[in-house]
């Protein structure tokens, strides 16, 4: 066990010194991004009512750990094989796995205070207030290492950096618009709520709002599912590519 705890200290610590500048930078963006969509929601539609702006606020958590997992973790990656970073790391004799997981904890932990943040805004900008449970934890937990893989997947699966940032891209579009993380799945036409049925985002966005506030979900047991498989099947993926690759 000590052969992978070591290892696993010494790489969060060197993606932190490594990182030291980019993450307070990233915080205070993801800051402004989660609050001023919250915000800025309120400009386009001015009377919004309070189921309105009860999906505005608590679809924001989701919104901002897909932004950092799905966006801005795949991006850092395409950086790191042009630099050159990842060639030094797999050439030194720890295992992948563990810098896979040292990596996860640095990302899934820089979305806390823009989190935080989004939601004590957002809740007092719209005047209600969250009936947070102890669900919360899991929940983000769940939905930022899935998001995180999902990038991880994105970033080694493609191998060229441009292809990469146009996907990347794309997915700010996509997430923003044509995900029910902010509104709810009906209001999409019926072929693409089918497509969101297989899709983790809603069952992302609902496991968050669930634990943050009396909203209930129709089938709790199917999005801790749904959005499980989608983290296993990403870790497993990105772990055997990791493994094999050179």
């Amino acid at each position: 066990m000590r052969t992978y705890i070591r290892p696993y200290f010494l790489l969060l610590k060197w993606q932190l010194l490594r990182l030291r500048v980019i993450i307070p930078m990233f915080a205070v963006i993801q800051i402004m991004i989660g609050v001023g969509y919250i915000v800025g929601l309120g400009f386009i539609a001015p009377e919004v009512d309070r189921p309105t702006a009860l999906f505005f606020v608590t679809g924001s958590p989701t919104l901002i750990s897909l932004m950092v997992g799905m966006v801005l973790v795949p991006q850092l990656i395409a950086e790191d094989k042009s630099a050159g970073s990842l060639t030094y790391i797999w050439s030194l004799p720890i295992s992948r796995i563990t810098y896979l997981f040292a990596d996860l904890t640095v990302w899934v932990f820089s979305t806390l205070p823009g989190v935080a943040l989004a939601l004590i805004v957002g809740s007092r900008y719209y005047g209600f207030s969250l009936s947070v449970s102890w669900m919360i934890v899991p929940a983000m937990l769940l939905v930022s290492i899935t998001a995180s893989c999902l990038g991880y997947a994105i970033a080694h699966f493609i191998t060229k950096p441009q292809i990469i940032s146009l996907i990347t891209q794309l997915l700010v579009f996509g997430l923003f618009l044509f995900s029910p993380i902010n509104y709810p799945l009906e209001r999409l036409p019926n072929w693409l709520q089918r497509v969101h049925t297989i899709l983790p985002f809603t069952y992302m966005a609902d496991l968050v709002r669930g634990s943050l506030t009396q909203y209930e979900i129709t089938f709790p047991e199917k999005a801790l599912l749904i959005v499980s498989s989608w983290m296993v099947v990403s870790f497993v993926s990105v772990s055997v590519v990791l493994q094999r690759r050179k």
